[in-house]
Order: structure tokens, then sequence, then C-alpha cells
């Protein structure tokens, strides 16, 4: 039975006049308490005492508060105190932040000291056990049952801050509720012993002057640890019997018969078990740690082929349209045939640049070859379609181009021997371009070079093998550069071309040819500028291109992209009401409305997708910015700071991007910025150990107060969607910069979850929502569940920090029912539990390629999964 009564804690000081409401005034009411303020300053002033942050932190003692005046007043004490010979404030005088339990039980005044004076003088044990700092006073509006905090005199608090079996009842969870109950089974069925947190992380979160390097401390792997670098191929034949089997088969195959790649392993001489490891193989790893996760060391004599010497080319006719990994799902028809004599030119092509390091017995059949063609053209079109497959002519195309659609469509496929054949072709057509522009200065404006170039960079960045992806990163500047001195990033070189029914079919042929030559570089230009965002929120390092400079027309739109002939280009045209001033990147910057109501003939894909990468790189800019800022900084600049956020982050909520009206990967990227708005990346990776312990100790000094801010919660609410919409990315396709933002947003909700541990371990708490009225208690929220389905929930766990925000353990890429017609119910993450967390990230980046084993997928998946699961414990 409900009881309309209000849940006040014991300290709690008198409630002051409640305002009356006025409809005028609604907007300042407290949603906790429903008091009414005249100023929206003091209201704010008001949710920090609900929030009970205590931000303001003393530098002379543990005292903290909420509100600067109260710090101000503290230290004031102090500064009276030193004037008179003492040592700190006066112990008799002042409040006690925070009582001990027996002197709580008995009701009496309590100091600042540890043990206090009268537990030393009664020879009791001081003990304190904090409340979650974000704990407030319940609505008396609500309808709960009263409940009592009652604790023991002889209460013993467990030495490593969690019970072992932390006992739920209702009070905590609604029992009625099948999730609530998974999540009760979770606290019921885990013990503190089985996630304890590791070594390096109980070292290194203490605070700086407690913090002292240890030499013989083992630290987190690093993600090189698990890419590798070179024998990636191994004495196979790229083009062997298994080049692309039929359907039948692949199925029928047995496991024995795959040829997989070899274990991604740490380097030589690194033992990367958790339990037996001696000091030397621990500074070794150490060693390794402390590079950057992009770390190549290059070696002597190391060349472009010295990972494929001796390997035999020889393609059996088999069918590789019929691979059931799904390499497109475009229905565009290419109507080019690939010839004897282009297959001859590309072969020569392959043995001219591999000379004699690579021994080429045979090479795949033109149907083969023209298969392959084809999917790495329509592979395109599914987002930015920046390639146009109807006026493809392999006749006349340069064979460095014909090698480099090749070697896209081989790294379409889910098949091992086709990827691995991709990533050997790729690296030729690097090797074959650069001998190219050196031999004949003027290619670097050719169309097709520069098309060839941005497929090979587009494969290699997030290849997953540390030499290729460098050497890709590095590369980019020259393609940059090659568009930007061409002119192509400024709209005087786009004259506007339109064709009328007065065209002859030779004059309409001309113009179509050379209006589809104008789009290929635009999109061009918009695909570079993506791909260099991509670069820079994945790696960390600066864009190439700035945003600003970007005023060429966008991209017309697929309808008349598509066109398959010049009259049917022509008639599309004059259907369409074609507008005088067609927009830019810089115009939608300029005016942020101007992306919600776009010209017909604008692709409205690469618009919104080229505008989202345009904040991302203001993003980046703002990032940059507040890494300067610090709390002496001049305020009209940290006022600035907050509004250049508030703004960005305005933007992006602006943008209603869903998987059901937005491709599921741009969806992801725009979950994925407003998650990077408000956390450090940087600071997240060192604390995962990037760069060795002092670092992780530093990083840590400055996530531990972040992550009880709302600046967290918000964070942490982006990545729980991040994860949402990389479960609606189709199968076999999360391979690239969207498999590195969900890692990221793992190694957020990570963090959080790892400063939740920590700071309930240190304050002696349960859980942090054990003192928090039942009525949020019993409110699970699971952060990864459409925003719709629990935005009430989700504002009030940002706002006041109330609810369990929980993830879903789902082990299949789509949520499937039982034989009984009936979803299974997934496996609860709750972030108390790191371990937990990280198997939320394993379980998905798994399940995106049904029925392929780890060890013969990605590589860059594969290593991804593997540095989780070492930080999570899990092995």
């Amino acid at each position: 039975m409900s009881v309309d009564m209000a849940v006040t804690p014991t300290n709690a000081r008198p409630s002051k006049r409640q305002r009356t409401s006025d409809a005028s005034i609604g907007a300042l009411q407290c949603q906790v308490c429903h008091r009414t303020y005249e100023r929206a300053d003091h209201l704010n002033r008001h949710l920090d005492s609900h929030r009970n942050e205590r931000s303001f932190q003393c530098e002379e003692c543990p005292a903290a508060f909420n509100r600067r005046d109260l710090l101000l007043r503290h230290q004031a004490t102090h500064t009276k105190n030193a004037k008179d010979g003492l040592v700190g404030p006066n112990r008799v005088a002042e409040r006690a932040t925070k009582a001990c339990n027996s002197c709580v039980i008995s009701k009496v005044k309590c100091d600042n000291g540890r043990p206090c004076k009268r537990c030393q003088k009664k020879g009791l044990s001081c003990v304190t056990k904090f409340s979650d700092s974000s704990s407030f006073t319940q609505s008396t509006t609500s309808e709960q049952p009263p409940q009592v905090f009652a604790t023991p005199a002889d209460d013993q608090v467990n030495p490593n801050g969690f019970d072992d079996d932390i006992q739920l009842n209702g009070v905590y969870l609604n029992e009625a509720s099948d999730e609530a109950q998974a999540l009760l089974d979770l606290y019921n069925t885990t013990s503190y012993a089985q996630h304890t947190i590791p070594a390096f992380f109980e070292q290194i979160m203490v605070p700086a002057p407690d913090f002292m390097g240890v030499d013989y401390m083992q630290a987190p792997p690093d993600l090189t640890a698990w890419m590798p670098e070179t024998d990636w191929l191994g004495q196979v034949d790229i083009f062997g019997n298994d080049f692309t089997p039929t359907v039948s088969q692949m199925l029928e195959a047995p496991v024995s018969q795959v040829t997989a790649l070899p274990a991604a392993t740490p380097p030589a001489n690194t033992d990367v078990s958790l339990e037996k490891i001696d000091s030397d193989s621990a500074r070794r790893r150490h060693a390794v740690f402390k590079q950057s996760a992009w770390f190549w060391i290059p070696e002597r004599n190391q060349h472009a082929f010295s990972e494929h010497e001796n390997i035999a080319l020889d393609e059996r006719n088999v069918d590789l349209a019929s691979s059931p990994h799904m390499p497109y799902a475009s229905n565009v028809v290419i109507p080019d045939q690939l010839s004897s004599a282009a297959r001859d030119r590309i072969f020569q092509l392959v043995s001219k640049t591999a000379q004699s390091q690579i021994t080429i017995p045979s090479f795949p059949s033109a149907e083969c070859v023209d298969k392959l063609i084809k999917v790495g053209i329509a592979k395109r079109t599914e987002t930015d379609a920046w390639i146009h497959p109807y006026t493809f002519e392999s006749e006349t195309a340069r064979p460095e181009y014909l090698t480099a659609l090749v070697a896209a469509g081989c790294v379409c496929f889910g098949v091992l021997s086709v990827s691995r054949t991709g990533l050997a072709l790729q690296e030729i057509v690097r090797v074959a371009l650069n001998r190219l522009s050196e031999n004949d200065n003027s290619v670097i404006r050719d169309l097709e070079y520069l098309q060839a170039s941005m497929l090979w960079l587009d494969i290699g960045a997030f290849c997953g093998y540390r030499r290729k992806m460098e050497i890709a990163e590095s590369s980019l500047q020259s393609l940059v550069t090659a568009l930007r001195r061409a002119g192509r990033f400024d709209h005087i070189r786009y004259p506007a071309i339109t064709p009328s029914a007065q065209d002859s079919d030779e004059e309409l042929q001309t113009k179509w040819k050379r209006w589809v030559e104008q789009e290929s570089y635009k999109r061009l230009v918009y695909h570079l500028f993506e791909h260099d965002i991509h670069m820079t929120m994945a790696k960390h390092r600066p864009p190439l291109i700035t945003y600003a400079e970007l005023t060429l027309i966008l991209p017309a739109s697929k309808t008349l992209w598509l066109a398959p002939s010049a009259e049917t280009w022509r008639i599309r045209y004059l259907e369409m009401d074609i507008v005088a001033s067609r927009p830019s990147l810089q115009t939608h910057l300029k005016d942020e409305a101007a992306i919600l109501c776009l010209p017909v003939d604008i692709d409205a894909q690469v618009a919104r997708s080229s505008y989202l990468h345009g904040i991302a790189a203001q993003i980046w800019e703002y990032a940059q910015q507040s890494a300067l800022m610090h709390e002496d900084s001049d305020p009209s600049s940290q006022l600035w700071a907050r509004s250049r956020q508030e703004k960005l982050y305005h933007y992006l909520q602006r943008e209603d991007l869903l998987p059901g009206n937005s491709p599921a990967v741009t969806c992801l990227f725009h979950q994925f910025l407003q998650m990077y708005l408000h956390v450090n990346l940087d600071l997240i990776t060192r604390f995962a150990g990037k760069c060795g312990e002092s670092a992780a100790n530093s990083a840590y000094t400055h996530l531990s107060p972040w992550s009880q801010t709302k600046e967290a919660r918000i964070a942490i609410c982006h990545a729980g969607q991040v994860v949402r919409a990389a479960r609606h990315i189709p199968p076999y396709q999360i391979r690239g910069p969207d498999s590195f933002m969900l890692y990221h947003a793992i190694m957020v909700l990570w963090t959080y979850s790892m400063m939740m541990r920590d700071r309930a371990k240190k304050t002696g708490t349960t859980t942090p929502m054990r003192a928090q009225p039942s009525s949020f208690l019993s409110k699970v929220i699971y952060l990864d569940d459409a925003a719709s389905e629990n935005q009430t929930s989700i504002h009030s766990f940002i706002l006041m920090n109330s609810g369990i925000p929980c993830l879903r353990i789902i082990s299949t890429h789509q949520p499937v029912a039982s034989e009984s017609g009936v979803a299974d119910r997934p496996e609860i993450c709750n972030l108390k539990y790191p371990s937990q967390v990280m198997k939320v990230g394993v379980r998905l980046l798994d399940t995106t390629h049904p029925d392929v084993d780890r060890e013969t997928g990605p590589p860059l998946v594969r290593a991804l999964c593997g540095l989780m699961e070492e930080l999570g414990g899990l092995r």
C-alpha cells in the first residue's frame, strides 16, 4: 500500500517556503520539489543542491561544496586559522563534511578528522559510509511507501567496498517487470570477486599526490598488439582453388579446409596472460604499450612486397557473384563488359609492378575480373555513389584504375581468400600509381588517377594492418593537395551544363559526358572530405580539409546521376524544377535552416552527410580550444566555449536522423558526434593505458570528477545510442570507421563504469544507487533503447542521475524470436560492472559477421575484439 509521503534525508535543511506556481514562470520550476524561481541562475543553483555533485573542491582539505560562495567562506576559515598559527580549519567550530556511522547513529556532532575525536575517545571503529552524491529529496507529489535506511551500530563495511551478495528486493526493483527481474538476477548471481579492477587500474586510480609509478606493473593491452604487421599472407595462393567458392562449396566445406589468417598475436617475446607474467615480459609489454595505437616500427629491408614473396597467382573458374556474404545491395546494372585485352592489361600491370618479387603462374579469367570490377563500382552506389556506373568503359580506362576497382570488389566479401587478394592488389595499385605520377606528372589532374588513389586509400585506411594503415593515413595529403591545386574545391571550376530539347544526339552525348565528369569530381571531393573527417575522429589527428573552403555546389540528385543514358538524363532534368542558386556545404553551414529545405535536384543523402561532417570538423575545433581551457581561464573564453558547445549540440539535435529514414551508418556517426561533444576521447584512451601508467593516472584525475557530472551522463546516453545504431547496420558491413566509432563508444561506457565502481568502492557504498529513493531505484534505464521510448527516464537520469543505467547484451545481429514466437529476453549489462560493458562491445562486433569465425573475419574487427576482451578481463 502506498502512502503519500516524501522521503526526507535526516540531515536535510528546513524546507523553504513553497512559491506558488504561475503560468508565466512555469519554465523556472524545479521538476523535483516543484519550487519556482524568478531567475534562471537561482534555479540552476537550486538544481546543483539536488544533484549534490560538490564540484567546488577545497585544495587544502577533503571538503567539497555545491556552491562557490560556500567554498570561499570555507577557504576564509583556512586563511584565518593560518594567521593564528593553526594548521587547517578549526575542527571544533567547523561542520563535518560527512559524519561517521557511530556519530550518525548516536545523533551527535562529528568532525572531519578520521578517526574522529569522539570515536578515538570511546574506542569505537570510525567508519564513514557515504551515500551517493546525487541523492536528492523525493517530490511530495509522488506516492511511494516510506523507506527507512537503518544502519546497525556493529555494521562492518566490506573492505572491497562492495557486498559479495547484493540483495535487491521490491525496494530497489519492480519485480513485476521481466527486465527488472533480469537485473535482479544479475545482482544476485554476481559477486565482487568476479569483477575486480585489474591491478594496473587499481594502482593508477589514485589521487595524483599518492601515485607512484611501478616498473613491473603490467600495462593493459595495446591495439597494436592485436594488429598484424607482416607475414599476414603467408605462403598461399591468393587466386587459388578457394578464391571464390560457390554457395554450395562454401556451405559444405569443413572448417579445416578454410585457410585462415594467422592469429593476431602481440609482438614477439611478449606474454599476454593476465595470470602468468614475469617482470621482464611486463616491461616489454609496457614499452610497446607506451607507443601510439597506430605506431608502426619500419624494419630494415622491408618494402611493399615483402609480405607477398613467392606468391603464385592461380585462379579457377568459379562464381564470385554467388557469395552469401552480400558484397553489395545495389540493383544498378553496369553495361560494360571486360574484354580479354583489358584483362591482359591488368595482368601486365600486376606483373610489371611486382617484377620478380612475386611469381605469377596464372591469372583470373576476364569473366571473374569483370564481376569483381562491377562489385567494386556497385558497392559505391549504396552511399555517396562517387563512381558513375553507366559511363564506365574498361577498354579506355587506365589499368591502375581497373586494378583498384578489382581490389575494391575483393575486400567487399566476407570470404577470406577474396579479401586477402584485395589487400595484395591494393598494395600493387599504390606502388603503380606512385610510379605513374613520377613518370608523368600530368596524371595527377586525371580523374581516373584520382579515383584510383581514393580507392586504395579507402581500402588501406581501416584494413586492420598497421603498416598499410599508417601509409594510407600519410598518403592522404597528396590526394588532398592534388584536388585543391586543381581548384576542385571551388565552385568556379564547375560551370553550369544544362541540356535542352533542341540539342542533337551528338551534342546531348557530349554534354552528358561533360556533366558526368563534373559530378564525378564533386562526389569525389565530398567523399574525400568525409574520409578525412573519419580519420580525424577515429585517429585523433587534425583534418586536412577545412569545411570553409568547400564552396563547390553539392552533387546532383541520384535520379539525375544514375540516369542510364543521355536521353534519360535530359528527360529527368527537364522535368525537375531546377533553381538558379544551388547550395554548397559552406551555404548550409552558414544557414542552419538551409539543410531543412533542399532543392529537388540536390542529392539529399550527400547533403545531409556532408553537413554532418562539417559539424564534426567544428566539433574537432571546439575540442582543441577546450583543451586549452582551465579553471583560471578568462571568463569570457569560458563563456564562449560553453556557448559554442551548446550551439553545436543544438545543430546536431535539429537533425532528425533515425534508422528508418537515414542509413544506419549515418545514424551511428550522428550519435557518435553528440557523444564526442561531451567527452575527451584522448583522456579516455590515455586512461585505458595508451601512454603508460603516469598518463593513465593523470587522465584519471580529470575523469573522476567528470564522471559525476551531467556532461558524463549525456555522453554515455549517446554512447548507448551508438550501440543501438550499430545493431541496425546490415551484416558484414561493419569493417571501417564505423567499427572505430563503436569501439570508442564502448570505451566511454567502460570508463564511466570504472569511475562508478571506483567511487563506490572508495566511499564504501554497496552500489552508487543505494541511497536514492526507491521510486528512482526501481527504474531500469536502457541506454541502447530507442530514445523516444524512454525519453522521460533519460532526461531524469541526465538531470538528476536517477535510475540504473543498463545495456542489453544481444547474441545475434538483430533480436530474434524463440521457437515459441516470443522474443528471447537478452542479458542485461549493468554499468556497475566494467567487464559486462566490454562484453556488450565484443558480442556486438562478433555478431556483425554471422557464421564467420573471428580469426577469418576482418582484421580490424578482430583486433578491436581482442583489445576489449583484454581490458574487460573476459579471457
